[in-house]
């Protein structure tokens, strides 16, 4: 949360009204990005809150980060929306990313918790997507992004508060998770992120994401600069610290939200697409073995059957072989048996005399 607490004047308030009043039409909704971050970038919204005094006079103006959880529902940190000590009544409102379109809208606070430092806000016209809720953290290896709208950023480019109130692109900044703990800055038991994604003031309550776009915590606090007892300034870094999301998830359950929830570790997706490729690859080649096996099994009974008739003609040679055999053998017996025709003409006997044809004497 970024705080001025100086004396703003009714000039500011007059600049919120007109720019409330006056905003431009909500631009041609960008086309959904195709990476993950880009898809929740368009789900962060900055709040505006600006505290009144009794006189209706505008005494603080503060900003802070949010995320869309559900249609015209946004999430933010509650020590962003609870306006200054003084305050009589506190106006809030959102500024929607540069990308999402839409324009910027006053809101209402419709629950809070303070011991997990959340707030929920009716934004009914708001048209940012809502972004999954992720309740299962990533391994400390994983990539994270902490998203939000710092105060710092805005002073470095020399930001008019007219500029600053109109949509901008959010500030992303990677890091990865240092500790997972039960008990929250003070001893509170919240359990939370420790993180090395860099945050500053105007980031409390933006999103803390995973890989695939979706929010693991609620960046709250960071480690601020202490005054030692010798007179130093003390100035911790990479102190990051977000409220997890099953906190979250619990809290809008209460409220009766109804959110996207991710129960499913993160698969990024390249590594998604190497794995299907993988997936696809390997089915191939199992493919490829099955038609190998089936080509092999028929080629090996192909060749069973090209054995089995050199077999069978084998055989059958020697069977004719054999009965030439014996058709010639018993072709030669019956020759032996019979002899030649010659001799199967027995010579006739003498005839008598005085046969027939011979004069007697």
């Amino acid at each position: 949360m970024t705080r001025v607490r100086a004396f703003i004047g009714l000039g500011v308030l007059a600049l919120i009204a007109g720019w409330i009043a006056l905003a431009p039409p909500a631009r041609a909704q960008a086309a959904a990005n195709a990476d993950p971050l880009g898809q929740a970038e368009r789900s962060v919204v900055r709040v505006v809150t600006v505290s009144l005094d009794a006189t209706n006079s505008p005494i603080a103006l503060e900003t802070g980060s949010g995320f869309v959880v559900a249609p015209g529902k946004v999430v933010t940190n509650h020590h962003v929306v609870e306006g200054a000590p003084a305050a009589a009544t506190v106006e809030t409102f959102v500024i929607p990313d540069l990308d999402a379109g839409g324009a910027p809208q006053r809101v209402s606070v419709a629950q809070t918790w303070s011991d997990a430092d959340l707030a929920l806000l009716n934004a009914p016209g708001l048209g940012s997507p809502p972004i999954v809720i992720a309740t299962v953290a990533p391994s400390k290896s994983a990539t994270v992004h902490a998203l939000g709208y710092p105060g710092v950023t805005d002073e470095l480019r020399n930001l008019p508060l007219s500029q600053i109130l109109e949509p901008q692109q959010v500030y992303v900044t990677p890091g990865s998770i240092a500790l997972f703990s039960s008990v929250a800055p003070g001893g509170r038991p919240i359990d939370t992120i420790f993180h090395t994604a860099p945050i500053n003031p105007g980031n409390s309550g933006g999103p803390l994401i995973d890989a695939c776009g979706r929010v693991i915590g609620v960046n709250t606090w960071s480690a601020g600069t202490e005054l030692a007892d010798n007179g130093e300034l003390s100035m911790p870094q990479g102190q990051f610290i977000a409220t997890r999301s099953d906190v979250l998830a619990r809290f809008l359950d209460e409220a009766q939200v109804s959110v996207k929830l991710a129960t499913s570790t993160c698969v990024p997706a390249a590594l998604q697409t190497l794995e299907d490729r993988l997936s696809g690859d390997e089915a191939a080649i199992a493919l490829q073995k099955e038609l190998i096996g089936r080509t092999q099994t028929a080629l090996d009974n192909a060749a069973a059957r090209q054995k089995q008739l050199a077999l069978w003609l084998e055989l059958t040679g020697a069977a004719l072989a054999a009965l030439g055999g014996t058709v010639a053998f018993v072709l030669v017996r019956l020759r032996r048996l019979t002899g030649p025709a010659s001799a199967r003409i027995s010579p006739s006997p003498a005839a008598p005399p005085g046969a027939a044809g011979e004069p007697v004497a």
